[in-house]
C-alpha cells in the first residue's frame, strides 16, 4: 500500500522548505516500497543460482535493488531536511533516532552508486549477491527484507503523526 497522506497535512509543516520536503519525502517512500515489492516479484520470477538463469531478469533484479538503496537514502536525507528545516524538536528527535537504522542503506547505496571506485582486491569477490532477504557486497551484508522496509516506512508514520497532531 502506498501512503497518500501529505496533501492533508502539507500546511501543517512550518515554512515552505519543509512543506517540499514532506511531499518529496512521501514521494520516494512510496518509491522505496514500489521497489521493494519489484525485488520480491523478481526473486519469485527466478528459479534460482545456476546456468540457465535468465540474464535480464538477474539484471532487473540487481537494479531494483539499487533503485530501492536510492529511493531508501533519499527518504532518510529527505527526513533529516524535514526536521532541520521544520525546527520541530520531535522530528529532530525522530530523526536522531532513526539515523543510526537508516546507515546500513546509506552504505548500500553509496557502494552502488560509486561502483567503479570499488574494482579492487576488497570488494571484486563480492559485487553484488542476493542470498534470501540479504544483499551483500564487498563482505557487507544488507536487509532487502519487509522487515528493513518497516524502518522507513514506520519513521515516515511517525512523521505524519507528528505533523497531524499539530493545531
Amino acid at each position: 500500500m502506498l501512503y497518500d497522506e501529505t496533501l492533508d497535512i502539507l500546511w501543517k509543516a512550518k515554512p515552505i522548505a519543509a512543506s517540499v520536503s514532506l511531499l518529496s519525502l512521501e514521494k520516494y517512500v512510496n518509491g522505496a516500497i514500489i521497489q521493494w515489492e519489484r525485488i520480491q516479484s523478481d526473486k519469485k520470477s527466478l528459479p534460482g543460482p545456476g546456468p540457465g538463469v535468465d540474464r535480464t531478469q538477474m539484471l532487473t533484479l540487481f537494479l531494483d535493488i539499487h533503485f530501492y538503496f536510492v529511493c531508501y537514502d533519499k527518504a532518510q536525507n529527505l527526513l533529516e531536511h524535514l526536521a532541520r528545516t521544520d525546527g520541530d524538536v520531535k522530528l529532530d528527535e525522530l530523526w536522531q533516532n532513526h539515523k543510526s537504522g537508516f546507515k546500513p542503506f546509506n552504505d548500500a547505496r553509496n557502494h552502488l552508486e560509486h561502483i567503479e571506485t570499488r574494482m579492487n582486491a576488497k570488494y571484486l569477490s563480492d559485487f553484488g549477491n542476493l542470498v534470501g532477504n540479504t544483499f551483500t557486497f564487498g563482505g557487507e551484508s544488507f536487509d532487502v527484507s519487509a522487515t528493513g522496509l518497516k524502518i522507513l516506512t514506520n519513521a515516515y508514520e511517525q512523521v505524519v503523526e507528528i505533523l497531524r497532531s499539530r493545531k
